[in-house]
């Protein structure tokens, strides 16, 4: 099959090009770039697939079963692809054509599969109507023989004439052998052509480029059986394969095709369930009760006209009865009133129409075993018998598969339920205990009272036996329901009907004992939710992708749509508010309760209590991470667990169990009712509600948890106003911050269960709290304003949470983006508040591998001295190379996302920025570049518009070449405002160094990874007088050559940080600490002191360096001998944050850093370093271990050793460094590379870790990573 083969190998783009600007704008990617990569990846897995006909998924109910493991999150149904010639391959999200092997892995709202199907594989012969095998859902796979046939039998009593009647035996069947079936007695009758345009609806669909205008032509053709080729005006049945072509208005579809095509079996059939039911072809409402059909049976019109077996064929007067009341039925389940229930009775729109046109998810067991497995509808309709029941929640669609079963029956194309020959849908929410079943019959269903009496219903019954099925809903208990339908389920052994039950799932305890099957309602799949909304706003799909996107963004509540109420509750709202683009999960949330609130009016009190009730319940249980419930807890909070409402809320299960128990629909929902429970509390006028409502708001007690367990419960929160409990939840949160540290006490307990999606998030702030804790206090902070400042707005109490707002900003850094907050325009004062704004302006990604390359490798690692260990301590070495490859895979994954990322200049268009004049300015704006060789004028204009509203401005360069000659107008007009000037691996050139030199106020001058000296900067660092910080970072760069004698005289330094290697440096260096005692920073980690009189002199100048934060202190060998001296001194440094040794200490002077801790130094440290000391042996660390104590602030603690100089660690030392650890009440790390430990060590230290006060964040880094592997000694 050429066509097969084309379809499978061409490349194929089912993304809409002209929908890509607006989802750019609205993801922040460049889609078109997005979309490249995806469907690249998506060609080369379409390239591995087998293709050719696939015979096993000629059936369509087996490609709808191959969807079973299908994502839910998807814009099309099983049902549409299946019906579409597709099933899943299971290789992501592939659906594949059993015909012509089509493969597509995207969904798209704008078209359905059948229309990407006939756009990318038009020859498709399944497509095109030929017979191809293709096996319908509902048909049935033993049939009547044609009455052609039946004549015939004597001409097929020998099986060669059996076997030459397979001549044209079809090529999809080849795989059973026509040689065993004329042996066992079949004959080839090349009976049944299965078409995809069986189904009227995707016939209607073929004719969207019809050439005609004939109003309703198209629908009468396909009424007729027709489906358009797409060649001029030609269409063809699908059933007999005839065309016909030039049609004119006023031609009659049906009537031609009977008469030029009068042997066609579809028309056949047509006029029998004509003879039943004369009417039913003219109804108006044919067309939409098609919809929900997706095959047309092809039985013979003997088999469907029949009523009764053969053997009871007679004109008995119950037979006549029969005849009528199926008539009856049939018009009862056709008619629109029976179609069009209001789930929830707030608007004219939403009828079940579309609901019944999909298909529930089940599940089926055997009353006899637990175990459950998942089944379709065709399977339902196989096994319909004796007594079975189907159990979901409230609201789950029982009555929508019932009905739909029953439309299923009345409109005669469903072959497997065409056995039944009365179908009766009774609903037991309007039955009397006394009343008769044909009366119940007539009252809902026939609408004359005793057109049916008890005594003919009585005999029908009795003579179709099982050919009768009751469809009983809303059943509630045994004893409610009227004795005539208890009597049928008691004694359906001897009446042997049928009955299909639909029951709560709390409520089959009754009927248990009576049941054949169980069938379970599972949760609404979310492409059902698509598949609703797009019918009912196929007009407004722009809001239904920003739909789609926010629950593809926020997967885990993708569960929350798990009822047909849910979807019903979205529709109605976005028919009251066609202009409100509101479509995320809080929108879903409010929606159901309003018009659960709308369907309770008449008893709205009792609505008000069972929902505030439920949400004191919820508050309890979210806060207690409970979400089952007992009888006990429910009665303590006040719920009416018999309340129709309640069960909206909750769901009771009691199978198993030897007493009830209840859940929330949802655990987000449960956290919904949760949020609601708590401003109930807060807005009450009872003091003993508004207390408890603050003892549950003190339950938040880590500014983490609002960022990962209670995000959405505060996000529920917020979205219902309250002037009472606004500025009390706006304090609380605020405040949370005021203890830094609030940001590690994150425990397990705030990990709660029903959230595991946050899990992943939460180790990246612990990550980054570990990283750099001032970006993570940023960010919480930063989140904590902005969730702050929309309470206070939605609450109406902006002035009255001011005053704990304005003690937030408080010496804070915030974004840029924050000033577009509506408080920064109603309150542009609180600025001044601030410490800073930051803005960035990112270039193209540039990342770096994690290690040098090989050659670098070779030099740096020398392979012959790998370390010789014993076996038991090889886990102290990793494979770098693995380790390599596995970050550098990331990087790569991140780099081509980050491309991807749209880049636009900073929003300046709201808030702050709309007041003009700008009386109050940022006191100080950190701008930070990075990877940006140049400015565009659009960014440009918006810098200097920030440059115009900021006193002070920082500059913070990073990779940016020519980025300052770039910004030089901004520069030249607001020079006198710069007072930093960070330079990271960004060159220079003269005209950005004479840049620089004109800026009066510069304060700070960073400069660090050039390859060359700045020939005008650092020869005239005199020229900036009010320096106090010089940062330099130039590897083997004799910076001190060019700096001025001048430089002496800048006397308010306080930070010097020279990272150079040159011959003269010491001693200058000297000179130059004499005249910066107001020095913060002093980092010198890369120069050398070799004699020990320069090193003498530097010590004892450290000691009046009182200011200093952060001493890294060179090495050399003068340095090691005047450790003990430095140490000393370092009595004096009360202010000392940092220190580090490098190479120069010994087992002598590491015990002096312990005496002066013990002696009340080192009061404020948090960091010491004292990596490649190898001069200390194992026995001097275990001294340390054993004396270091008094260091309360000690965070990070260093003792790596170089990996030739390994330490096989005694049990002893390792039993010093726990007790040690334990003694330091804040360390958090540990970095101990080259201290070979045990399995018995490990377990020591973790256990250590355990007990600490820092549990959660400890670690310990012991493991080198190198580019070979160490000698294990045998």
């Amino acid at each position: 099959m050429a066509s097969q083969e084309e379809a499978a190998d061409q490349r194929i783009s089912q993304h809409d090009e002209t929908a890509f600007p607006q989802l750019s704008a609205l993801l922040g990617i460049d889609m078109v770039q997005f979309v490249k990569e995806i469907e690249k990846k998506e060609q080369e897995d379409r390239e591995k697939m087998q293709k050719g006909f696939n015979s096993e998924m000629r059936s369509e109910a087996k490609r709808l079963k191959t969807f079973v493991t299908y994502d839910s999150y998807s814009s099309w149904t099983p049902q549409e692809m299946a019906a579409a010639g597709f099933y899943f391959t299971g290789i992501k999200s592939g659906v594949q054509c059993f015909c012509c092997s089509l493969i597509l892995f995207c969904t798209t709202l704008k078209r359905l599969p059948i229309e990407h199907h006939k756009k990318f594989s038009p020859h498709c012969e399944f497509l095109l109507g030929k017979d191809v095998g293709n096996i319908a859902k509902y048909d049935i796979r033993v049939k009547n023989p044609e009455s052609k046939m039946r004549g015939d039998k004597a001409k097929y009593q020998e099986e060669k004439a059996r076997l030459e009647s397979f001549h044209d035996w079809p090529f999809y069947a080849h795989g059973t052998s026509p040689r065993e079936l004329s042996a066992a007695g079949f004959v080839f009758t090349a009976f049944c052509n299965d078409s995809i345009f069986a189904n009227e609806e995707l016939r209607l669909e073929s004719f969207k480029k019809w050439p005609h205008a004939f109003p309703g032509g198209a629908a009468a053709l396909a009424k007729a059986g027709l489906f358009y080729i797409g060649i001029e005006d030609t269409v063809q049945c699908f059933s007999c394969g005839g065309c016909m072509n030039n049609w004119v208005e006023g031609d009659d579809p049906l009537g031609d095709h009977s008469k030029y095509f009068p042997d066609c079996l579809f028309l056949q059939n047509l006029k029998a369930s004509a003879e039943v039911i004369p009417d039913l072809q003219s109804h108006d409402e044919l067309s939409e009760l098609t919809e929900t059909i997706s095959e047309t049976s092809l039985e013979d019109s003997a088999a469907v006209s029949s009523l009764v077996p053969e053997t009871a064929q007679s004109e008995a007067q119950w037979f006549e009865e029969a005849k009528s009341l199926n008539q009856r039925l049939k018009e009862a389940y056709t008619d629109a009133s029976f179609r069009r229930m209001y789930m929830l009775e707030v608007s004219s729109s939403l009828a079940t129409d579309h609901l019944l046109s999909c298909d529930l998810s089940l599940a089926s067991k055997h009353i006899s075993t637990p175990v459950q497995k998942p089944v379709l509808l065709s399977d339902v309709f196989a096994n319909l018998n004796s007594v079975m029941c189907v159990e979901g929640e409230a609201g789950s669609g029982k009555t929508v598969l019932l009905k739909k079963i029953a439309l299923l029956w009345a409109s005669g194309c469903c072959p497997l339920l065409n056995r039944f020959q009365l179908v009766f849908y009774l609903s037991l929410n309007s039955t009397r205990l006394d009343q008769g079943l044909a009366n119940i019959i007539c009252d809902q269903l026939l609408e004359t009272e005793g057109s049916v009496t008890e005594m003919s219903l009585r005999n029908i019954m009795q003579q179709l036996k099982n050919q009768v099925l009751f469809l009983l809903d809303d059943y509630k208990e045994m004893c409610s329901v009227p004795q005539v339908i208890q009597k049928l389920i008691h004694k359906n052994h001897s009446s042997r009907t049928c009955l299909l039950i639909a029951v709560r799932t709390n409520r089959t305890k009754d009927i248990r004992q009576y049941l054949h099957t169980i069938l379970e309602i599972k949760a609404f799949p979310f492409y059902n939710t698509v598949y609703i909304l797009r019918k009912f706003f196929s007009h407004d799909l722009i809001r239904l992708q920003k739909f789609m996107i926010h629950f593809k963004m926020n997967a885990d509540m993708q569960g929350i749509q798990k009822t047909p109420l849910f979807v019903a509750a979205v529709c109605a709202n976005w028919f009251r508010n066609p202009f409100d683009r509101s479509y995320d999960h809080v929108t879903v949330f409010k929606s159901y309760i309003e018009c659960l609130s709308l369907k309770h009016k008449l008893s709205a009190e009792r609505f008000k209590a069972n929902v505030s009730s439920c949400g004191k319940l919820a508050l309890k249980g979210f806060f207690s991470s409970c979400f089952e419930f007992s009888d006990d807890d429910l009665v303590e909070a006040g719920v009416d667990e018999d309340e129709d409402l309640t069960m909206c809320l909750m769901s009771k299960f009691t199978a198993q169990r030897l007493r009830p128990v209840y859940q929330f629909l949802d655990p987000a929902f449960q956290e919904f009712l949760a949020g609601m429970g708590l401003i109930v509390l807060l807005d009450s006028d009872r003091q003993e509600d508004q207390d408890l409502g603050l003892y549950y708001l003190k339950q938040i007690h880590s500014s983490m948890m609002t960022l990962s367990s209670c995000k959405n419960f505060l996000m529920y929160v917020s979205c219902y106003p309250s002037t009472k409990a606004g500025p009390k939840i706006v304090s609380h949160l605020l405040h949370l911050l005021d203890n830094k540290k609030s940001l590690e006490n994150l425990s397990e307990k705030d990990d709660l269960k029903h959230h595991p999606e946050v899990s992943e998030s939460v180790c990246l702030y612990r990550s980054l709290w570990q990283l750099s804790p001032e970006d993570c206090f940023s960010l919480v902070s930063k989140h904590l304003l902005t969730f702050a400042i929309k309470i206070a707005y939605q609450s109406n109490t902006v002035e009255a949470c001011s005053p704990f707002i304005l003690q937030f900003l408080q010496g804070r850094t915030l974004t840029l983006d924050m000033l577009n907050l509506p408080y920064f325009f109603d309150h542009p004062e609180s600025l001044l508040l601030l410490r800073s704004i930051k803005v960035s302006v990112t270039g193209n990604m540039k990342i770096m591998s994690p290690v040098s390359d090989s050659s670098c490798l070779e030099r740096c690692w020398d392979k012959s001295q790998a370390p010789t260990i014993q076996q038991d301590c090889a886990a102290a070495f990793e494979d770098m190379m693995e380790w390599e490859q596995n970050i550098v895979e990331k990087q790569k994954d991140m780099l081509r996302f980050m491309s991807m990322i749209v880049k636009a200049p900073p929003d300046i268009s709201t808030g702050y920025w709309k007041l003009s004049p700008k009386q109050h300015k940022i006191p100080l704006l950190e701008v930070h570049v990075t990877n940006m060789d140049g400015v565009d004028q659009e960014t440009l204009r918006v810098l200097m518009a920030v440059f115009s509203a900021s006193q002070h401005i920082e500059l913070h360069l990073r990779g940016s070449r020519g980025f300052i000659e770039s910004l030089c107008p901004a520069i030249e007009q607001y020079k006198a405002s710069f007072t930093k000037c960070s330079i990271n691996e960004s060159e220079l050139n003269a005209v950005e160094q004479e840049l620089l030199l004109n800026l009066p106020s510069l304060e700070s001058l960073e400069v660090s990874g050039t390859t060359q000296i700045t020939d005008q900067l650092f020869p005239n660092l005199d020229k900036f007088p009010c320096l106090k910080e010089l940062s330099v970072n130039m590897d083997k760069k004799n910076v001190f050559s060019v700096i001025p004698e001048e430089f002496l005289n800048l006397h308010n330094m306080k930070k010097l940080l020279i990272e150079i290697s040159a011959e003269n440096g010491p001693s200058k260096i000297v000179t130059i600490l004499t005249n910066f005692i107001s020095l913060k920073i002093l980092d010198l980690k890369f120069q050398e002191f070799p004699d020990k009189e320069t090193s003498e002199k530097f010590a004892h100048t450290l000691g009046s360096l009182s200011n200093l934060e952060e001493l890294i202190l060179p090495n050399g060998d003068g340095i090691h001998q005047v450790a003990k001296l430095i140490i000393q001194q370092c009595q004096h440094l009360r202010c000392l944050r940092v220190l580090s040794f490098f190479k120069t200490l010994n087992d002598d002077s590491v015990m002096e850093i312990a005496k002066v801790a013990i002696s009340g130094g080192f009061q404020k440290l948090e960091n010491l370093d004292l990596s490649l000391n190898h001069k200390i042996t194992e026995e001097g660390y275990r001294n340390f271990f054993q004396v270091l104590d008094n260091l309360p602030n000690l965070q990070e603690l260093t003792i790596s050793r170089h990996y030739t100089e390994c330490i096989r660690v005694q049990a002893t030392t390792v039993k010093s460094l726990s007790q040690c650890m334990l003694r330091l009440p804040s360390l958090t790390t540990i970095n101990m590379l080259s201290w070979l430990l045990d399995a018995e060590d490990i377990t020591l230290l973790t256990s250590t870790k355990e007990k600490h006060p820092q549990s959660k964040l400890f670690n310990i880094h012991w493991k080198w990573r190198l580019p070979f592997s160490p000698i294990i000694q045998k």
